[in-house]
């Protein structure tokens, strides 16, 4: 069974700008060739104590383009052998006291993989080419399609990782269940 990778909805530090590089898609699942900045900046939202979404807490995953992964999350996915992603240096700028935080990289999750059963799913499919941006009120994976990987980039919505139920396993047992989530597919919108 698989699932879908997400940041949960615990309050935290938000990104305020990212580094737009003309050319360069993060969703592809393909190997960047060009040349990316090193390190890539960033810049936090500004601390609002009184927002019920923030706290001073910096997720395991912030949700942006391209999505950034803390070090220790990158180390358990080693450790579960997950080695199918680029990882690009970052510098994140807090901008209420100047402290620049480079314990995250930025991700490229290499490999798409076209592995949802069209016929089981209810989706949407735009440009009738169920590829890349396909909304899906169900997903039903076809897990002979999905070749074993553990992790990968779902083909027909590019911007979805999904993660077999012994690497959520793994990652809820290294202590990450209070800081992201993991969606049943046939529960939740991808």
């Amino acid at each position: 069974m698989y699932y879908l990778l997400s940041a949960n909805s615990r309050p935290r530090r938000w990104i305020d700008d990212s580094p737009f590089i003309k050319g360069l898609k993060w969703w592809s699942g393909a190997i960047i060739t060009m040349d990316v900045p090193n390190p890539l900046e960033f810049t936090l939202e500004p601390y609002e104590p009184h927002s019920p979404d923030d706290d001073q807490y910096m997720g395991a995953i912030i949700y942006t383009n391209p999505p950034l992964w803390r070090d220790d999350f990158i180390a358990a996915l080693r450790e579960r052998g997950i080695y199918n992603v680029d990882l690009y240096d970052v510098a994140i700028r807090d901008p209420d006291d100047g402290t620049i935080h480079t314990h995250y990289k930025a991700v490229n999750v290499l490999g798409l993989v076209a592995a949802a059963d069209m016929d089981k799913s209810i989706a949407t499919v735009h440009d009738g080419i169920p590829l890349i941006d396909v909304d899906f009120d169900k997903l039903v994976v076809d897990e002979k399609k999905t070749q074993g990987f553990q992790m990968f980039r779902l083909a027909e919505s590019s911007n979805a990782i999904l993660v077999h139920e012994t690497l959520r396993d793994g990652l809820l047992e290294k202590g990450f269940g209070s800081d992201i989530a993991f969606y049943d597919l046939e529960e939740t919108a991808v």
